[in-house]
């Protein structure tokens, strides 16, 4: 068993030094000794393109990443795990799964809630969780091993978590439907777990350009929008949890008329199918466009990837998006 592992930084490649956390040179090849301490099967390489606390990520770092994993024969490997800070880890993982997601092998990212040399760290676990995973052959493209509290370590497709909730480190695909878990050393599959043709496919040498220019926004009671400027190509809404807006409000009245204006494509995250309330009846009216149900940052991700004049064609319900075509 071959395995390339690429450390990118974050809390798993991290030591305490008084109160604070900062990225340690030697900490990050922890898990691997580890690794091979306790198992002592697998032959691992190593790359690391860059070290970054995950909270500093930007485009260029995601760029850089990709480079570094286009740089080796990936079909080489039996699987490939990439190490990563927790706060932004779906950021990064929609970005791999949009562009690896026809490769023959599995991309696993993993990362931790505490230092690994904190008795409370699930790094290990999510590592082990990563290599079991690999290890049994069961899934292609790029995926997430993380293990929630008292639960088993889970294996998520990287195009559908959801951002974490204020204050808890807990990771969960959209609707908690996960791929598949890892238990007593083996991967069980989700019998739920629903995947559908891509009908739009990236090719692998797109880059994301140094800023989005897609302004995201989430709905808040008595909200005022912000200015829209030329810069902005896209505006991506996140609704109240049943995917609704207060299209009520002149707020988002005068936003709508203004993006329709200067011909700027408002998007709204969020939405499922049934639950129509009276205020949706009014998107049409208000020139917003309803994606399919998918993780929000994923949609962030594939709006700063496109260009203007692909939008339509990209939000076709596809493999790595999520979609209920009951």
């Amino acid at each position: 068993m071959k395995i390339l592992v690429v450390f990118t930084g974050g809390t798993i490649g991290c030591v305490r030094k008084g109160e604070v956390l900062s990225p340690d040179n030697e900490q990050k090849y922890m898990l691997t000794q580890m690794y091979l301490d306790r198992y002592g099967d697998v032959d691992f390489d190593t790359a690391e393109p860059y070290t970054v606390l995950s909270e500093n990520l930007e485009g260029c770092h995601m760029n850089r990443l990709a480079d570094c994993l286009q740089s080796y024969d990936l079909n080489s490997y039996d699987g490939i795990v990439v190490t990563h800070g927790t706060d932004t880890l779906q950021y990064t993982s929609a970005f791999l799964a949009y562009i690896f997601d026809g490769l023959n092998v599995p991309i696993v990212l993993v990362s931790a809630n505490y230092p690994l040399d904190d008795s409370r760290s699930n790094g290990f676990e999510n590592f082990v969780g990563a290599i079991d995973f690999i290890k049994s052959g069961s899934g292609n493209g790029v995926f997430v091993s993380y293990k929630n509290a008292d639960l088993p370590v889970t294996i998520h497709r990287a195009s559908r978590l959801l951002a974490h909730s204020a204050y808890s480190d807990e990771l969960h695909s959209i609707f908690d439907e996960s791929y598949g878990k890892i238990q007593n050393g083996i991967f069980v599959k989700n019998t739920r777990y629903k995947a559908l043709k891509s009908e739009f496919a990236f090719d692998e040498s797109v880059r994301l350009s140094d800023n989005s220019n897609v302004l995201k926004i989430s709905a808040t009671v008595g909200m005022q929008y912000p200015e829209i400027t030329e810069n902005v190509k896209a505006v991506l809404l996140e609704g109240f949890h049943s995917g609704t807006l207060n299209t009520d409000g002149k707020a988002l009245n005068d936003f709508c008329q203004k993006a329709k204006a200067m011909n700027i494509p408002v998007f709204l995250t969020g939405a499922c199918k049934g639950f129509y309330y009276e205020s949706k009846l009014k998107f049409d009216g208000l020139n917003i466009k309803v994606l399919p149900p998918a993780s929000p940052i994923a949609m962030y991700i594939k709006l700063w990837f496109l260009p203007k004049s692909e939008f339509d064609k990209a939000f076709l319900p596809c493999a790595e998006d999520f979609y209920d075509n009951d």
